[in-house]
């Protein structure tokens, strides 16, 4: 069986799968470096004319960035179809850069002489001829560009060999002359070329000139034809390179720059030049009768010899630049140059033929012709439904997506630059925008991607901008990146604080699916938003909090980390700065029915909620230290190595500014599992009243921390911002409360009551206990629970007794 077939298939899947690898390599980095340029212009570098145009600058570096992406495309696998398509789209994207950086420089260019020249003054002036002009001026270039590749450097040294047989062949002509003796092959008419060999030289010289015109090089082309010994052709050269100089192309008639004898001239030199091309005998395929046509501005001759869409483009541009010179001068009239130049004079219907002639034999460009029409004309509406029909259905990473990365990168490009240029947003763009979004959203995480992200939110549709915006951060998972795009946005004049609210809300949505975890990453969303996000980060630290609380198991290292994270971000000094200021525009994730509810209410509720599970914390970490050195059975998650290293380890040398430190009553207890763990088999008796003595101390310590617990208004669910009867939108809120409380604070007071009973000071408990007026709740727990706490007081009595 013949599987020949079979391995040709596999590789050119290898070769399409290494070109669609390395591509997106080159996407990335072009992608970056075209966010940096948008950058640019966004924050006015590329201003010009206070702010009403683009500087040219830009179009040249994008110019640049393209040149070298179409650099890296050609090292891909030259067979690939991903390589062949990556290739046309950068080489296309490379001429669309040049050509608007052409055009957008004329005026610069021209702007000294726009006075005194009239070539000049057409150009500032005149937007047509400026785009027919830049059109030609890009066909040369890119037609240098190719030749230059083919070897026109070597071929242009070669001419010297014309000038030398033709040299050689005169002097044999007058030899002969002198002899009486015919030179063998000598020409006997003097306007020959010398010998017949030198016929093919000069044929070839021709060549080179006609590439040189091609090249816009005209007047080296003249110097060369001159030096050779071409005089005719150098002189008719040089008069087409005059047309190119600002001084030989006057404003005004005057005596002194003799504008009228200068135009006459030049009229009746085309007019010269069209006797003589249409009175030769030679064959039209000639070289000198194709140069001849170049310089006359012939475009079928030029259309015919054209194989590349440039050369195309410059038979068109070449004969529409000389037929609106002439008409401008005035030299000949209206309908002698239509005779003379039967030529569409503007870019537009320049373009349609090009158009139709591309369809009628292959496709030649891609999407070159359509983005220059569109662009140039300042047809923005005719852009946008281009670039979303090029980019549409676009799918990231996929290798059979049919949108080119290339495409996407160069298209978003333009569209973003519209943008920033003052044209109105549309649809068709806004979907380009949302295609190169989501292609940057699925990259792996960098710092420069999370920037990019930022900045292209500016540009997103705003109907789609909060959920897209959104949707990117749930991706972000490091605070390097929070930081990072959050800064960015601000910077963009994009509500930060409004995402990372909008993100939490539809975390607390939909908390039942979305682990732990993951919401605590979100949370972080919050914490680098400053005082802006301030409210907001206590509320949802409060959830996590009582989520955390309400597991079973309790989450203690969990609460522990998220404690210490918002003391790492001085929540307290936040919040403090945020009461006094009375400039703070802050929003709140909790709604309220009474919109006169006011954020200073709000702001001292989740303080004072986050202050009580602070104290809550101290207060547990006394009680599992009381429970270990009692040797009280008390479910409880130990502390990890880690967590030890990262609050500083057993001893801290405390200071005025870290008395406060809620972690110091975590290293008692961390000595505490320490002492279980490593004396427990060899106490001795002597050691007894001093640990009863420290325990002492932990009670008196933890006493105080009960009753401030107690008494916060933000543990306290019936104080929550004032219940309703109905459509209560804080229930939920004070039954979690609630259920904290009747799990948590029988449990401390008795394990306080158990421990008094161990250490014979039952009677200094309940002296304490008493303070507490249980029938007008100052507990606030259940009347169960509070039956529970009475019933095990009694016991403990009993045995005490």
């Amino acid at each position: 069986m013949d599987r020949s077939h079979l391995i040709v298939e596999n590789e050119d899947d290898r070769k399409n799968q290494t070109a669609f690898k390395y591509m997106n390599v080159y996407h990335a980095s072009l992608s970056e470096k075209l966010y940096v340029e948008l950058c640019s212009l966004a924050f006015g570098e590329y201003d010009i004319n206070e702010g009403t145009s683009i500087s040219p600058v830009m179009w040249r570096k994008l110019y640049e960035i393209f040149v070298e992406t179409e650099n890296h495309t050609r090292k891909l696998p030259s067979d690939a179809k991903y390589s062949i398509s990556s290739q046309k789209y950068a080489n296309e994207a490379v001429q669309i850069a040049s050509i608007m950086n052409i055009f957008t420089s004329l005026p610069h260019d021209y702007s000294e002489t726009q006075d005194t020249s009239l070539l000049s003054q057409m150009i500032t002036e005149d937007i047509e001829f400026r785009r027919i002009y830049a059109l030609l001026l890009w066909a040369e270039k890119a037609i240098s560009e190719q030749q230059y590749e083919q070897g026109l450097t070597a071929k242009v040294k070669n001419l010297e060999v014309v000038r030398n047989s033709r040299r050689n062949s005169t002097m044999a002509l007058k030899r002969s002359n002198f002899s009486h003796v015919s030179a063998k092959d000598a020409s006997i008419d003097p306007d020959q070329k010398g010998v017949d060999e030198d016929a093919q030289l000069e044929q070839n010289a021709m060549n080179v000139m006609l590439q040189l015109l091609r090249s816009g090089e005209t007047a080296k082309a003249s110097e060369i034809a001159l030096r050779i010994g071409m005089a005719p052709i150098g002189v008719q050269l040089q008069l087409h390179a005059m047309l190119r100089n600002p001084s030989d192309v006057p404003l005004e008639a005057t005596i002194q720059n003799q504008a009228v004898h200068k135009r006459l001239r030049r009229a009746k030199y085309f007019e010269m030049l069209e006797k003589l091309i249409g009175s030769s005998q030679k064959n039209e395929d000639d070289s000198h009768i194709i140069l001849l046509n170049a310089l006359r501005g012939n475009l079928k001759p030029m259309l015919k010899i054209s194989k590349t869409p440039a050369e195309k483009v410059w038979a068109y541009a070449n004969s529409a630049f000389l037929a609106r010179i002439l008409r401008a001068e005035g030299a000949l009239d209206e309908q002698r140059i239509c005779e003379l130049f039967n030529v569409p004079l503007t870019l537009r219907s320049i373009i349609s033929e090009l158009e139709a002639q591309n369809n009628g034999n292959g496709k030649d460009v891609l999407v070159l012709f359509d983005v220059i029409d569109s662009l140039l004309n300042d047809d923005v509406d005719a852009f946008f439904h281009l670039a979303k029909e090029q980019t549409k259905g676009y799918v990231p990473q996929d290798i059979n997506c049919n949108v080119n990365v290339i495409a996407l990168d160069l298209f978003f490009h333009l569209v973003a630059v519209s943008y920033l240029s003052g044209f109105e947003k549309s649809p068709n763009g806004d979907s380009v925008i949302a295609s190169q979004f989501d292609d940057l959203r699925r990259r792996s995480g960098t710092s420069s991607h999370r920037r990019m992200a930022a900045f292209y939110s500016r540009f997103l549709d705003e109907n789609e901008k909060s959920h897209q915006i959104v949707e990117t951060m749930k991706l972000v998972d490091s605070e390097e990146e929070r930081t990072i795009f959050s800064e960015a946005l601000k910077q963009c004049d994009l509500d930060f604080q409004h995402y990372a609210c909008s993100l939490i809300k539809t975390v607390r949505e939909n908390e039942k699916m979305i682990p732990l975890e993951e919401q605590i990453g979100h949370w972080q969303w919050l914490l680098v938003g400053g005082e802006d996000t301030i409210l907001a980060a206590v509320e949802e630290m409060n959830r996590i909090i009582r989520k955390c609380l309400l597991s079973e198991p309790f989450n203690e290292l969990t609460v522990r980390h998220i404690i210490r994270e918002a003391i790492r971000f001085e929540i307290p000094t936040v919040l403090t700065n945020v009461v006094l200021s009375e400039d703070s525009i802050i929003n709140s994730l909790i709604d309220d029915i009474d919109k006169n509810t006011s954020i200073q209410r709000k702001l001292e509720h989740a303080s004072n909620e986050f202050l009580a599970f602070c104290t809550f914390m101290d207060l547990y970490n006394f009680i599992v230290t009381i429970s270990l050195k009692l040797e009280i059975g008390l479910q409880y998650e130990p502390i990890r190595e880690e967590e030890l290293n990262m609050i500083g380890g057993f001893k801290k040398v405390l200071n005025e500014k870290d008395s406060l430190d809620w972690e110091a009553s975590l290293r008692v207890r961390a000595r505490a599992e320490l002492t279980l763990r490593e004396e427990a088999a060899k106490r001795k008796q002597k050691d007894q009243r001093a640990r009863n003595e420290m325990i002492l101390q932990h009670i008196e310590n933890a006493q105080p921390l009960l009753r401030s617990l107690l008494t916060n208004i933000g543990f306290r669910g019936e104080y929550f911002l004032a219940p309703r009867e109905n459509d209560d939108p804080h229930k939920k809120h004070r039954e979690e409360l609630s259920e904290i409380r009747n799990r948590f604070i029988p449990m401390i007071i008795l394990l306080f009551a158990q421990a008094s009973s161990k250490l014979d000071d039952m009677l200094t408990f309940l002296q304490f206990f008493s303070t507490f007026n249980v029938d007008n709740g100052d507990l606030a727990i259940d009347h169960q629970n509070i039956s529970g706490i009475f019933t095990v007081l009694a016991d403990l009595n009993m045995d005490t007794e």
